[in-house]
């Protein structure tokens, strides 16, 4: 390759493209490329929001972050706010919108068009865009860096590292960026997976696999409750799937990894109902005569869920509705109140959504993403200790710290910093 550049990003995601475009924006005449270890950019954002691309989130905020020190990403998200993320996409053509519950998507709902005009925006301001072109080191020298790639050595006075995770790994997450940095005298913290599956044991869960309810989840270590989330569940063979066991499903990451403790599920089958509502229509169904317990509880849950619930109570499925009893009456509230399940861990890294942990944060510099221990270096997005909930919280942290990042390189250049 043999060229020299103002500015080398390193790792063509989400992060690195939009910084790549914030540089240009204010400085034209700047020379940045983005280096890229797949033989495409943006493979993983392809698939945010099951492809529809929840770009961020209007409650963005440092209670919806988490990592060693969350106070880290407050001067990026007051910098470039959800506002100002809409604001740029807007500005390269990609319109989108609010929902009531704070998750901002494309008014086309295509992550691919997300990609697409980030990609066509770079390209328009000179952006060289470099595939398969792994970065494997990064040393130091008089006036920048010299890189070693796949594709060969190429010079540039600053370096932004923002090569993400290593969640989905068959979507590019790589944990590069961490040896990067750690080569560089940067440490990181211990690497688990958030925003993914929780992996249960019950005998019951083959039964309903495939079904999705709206529930509410909680995950317990003992008796004590640690993460709760209302939404849609998915029943697996496996597990627990979908935006509500996603919500959570970083304390499963995080106990997987220690092992401390006995961690259960706790599914509530009719979040908006009281246990005493529910035992009162129970004990009323006993009145539906020529029903068996088989539809029991049909038009109050799922058919085959509500079997489910009724046979993981220890009631027959061939009994009488007439003959319930109120001992069966209330284990069949119990589990439609409290379904517990045995917590096994997550499906791993390699079906996350999100990296939780990463480079310490502590060694940069949360207004401008520069490090603090090496001169013209910078990170931003998944690659550090920072990741958010679900929702597009995750997305709009990859912007926010773009942003400051590129701010943080062109006061460096004016010599402001």
């Amino acid at each position: 390759m043999n060229k020299t550049f103002d500015v080398a990003v390193v790792g063509g995601g989400a992060a690195g493209l939009a910084a790549a475009i914030f540089l240009k924006r204010e400085r034209p005449a700047l020379s940045v490329t983005v280096l890229e270890k797949a033989s495409r950019v943006g493979r993983k954002l392809l698939s945010t929001g099951n492809g529809t691309c929840n770009i961020s989130n209007m409650h963005a905020a440092p209670a919806f972050y988490h990592g060693g020190d969350v106070s880290f990403v407050k001067p990026a998200l007051e910098a470039f706010p959800p506002t100002a993320a809409m604001a740029f996409f807007a500005e390269i053509g990609v319109i989108c919108r609010p929902r009531e519950d704070g998750r901002v998507y494309p008014l086309c709902e295509q992550a691919a068009a997300v990609l697409s005009q980030l990609r066509a925006e770079c390209a328009a301001r000179g952006v060289e865009e470099v595939t398969d072109a792994a970065v494997t080191a990064v040393r130091p020298q008089k006036h920048g860096f010299v890189l070693e790639t796949a594709k060969g050595t190429l010079q540039a006075t600053q370096v932004l590292v923002t090569a993400g995770g290593a969640a989905s790994p068959s979507l590019g997450g790589t944990t590069d960026g961490y040896a990067l940095l750690a080569a560089l005298g940067h440490e990181k913290t211990p690497l688990f997976p958030a925003v993914t599956q929780i992996a249960a044991n019950s005998e019951f869960l083959r039964a309903v696999k495939g079904l999705r309810a709206d529930v509410r989840l909680s995950l317990r270590l003992g008796e004590k409750t640690i993460a709760e989330s209302t939404g849609e569940l998915l029943f697996c063979d496996y597990g627990l799937s979908g935006p509500a066991a996603f919500a959570i499903s970083r304390a499963a990451g995080d106990w997987e990894r220690k092992k401390q403790g006995e961690m259960t599920a706790v599914v509530d089958l009719l979040p908006d109902w009281t246990a005493e509502a529910v035992e009162r229509e129970v004990l009323r169904r006993r009145a539906l005569h020529g029903r068996t317990m088989e539809e029991f509880l049909t038009g109050l849950l799922n058919k085959r869920i509500g079997q489910t619930a009724v046979r993981a109570a220890g009631v027959p499925l061939t009994q009488t509705a007439e003959e319930l009893t109120e001992a069966q009456a209330k284990a069949i509230v119990r589990v439609i109140k409290n379904w517990t399940f045995t917590v096994s861990g997550t499906k791993g890294l390699a079906a996350a959504q999100v990296t939780a942990g990463g480079t310490k944060t502590d060694g940069f510099d949360p207004h401008t993403m520069r490090s603090r221990r090496v001169k013209g270096l910078y990170a931003a997005g998944e690659v550090l200790d920072i990741d958010g909930d679900c929702g597009g919280f995750n997305l709009q942290w990859a912007w926010s710290s773009a942003y400051v990042a590129a701010q943080g390189i062109l006061a460096e250049r004016r010599g402001d910093a």
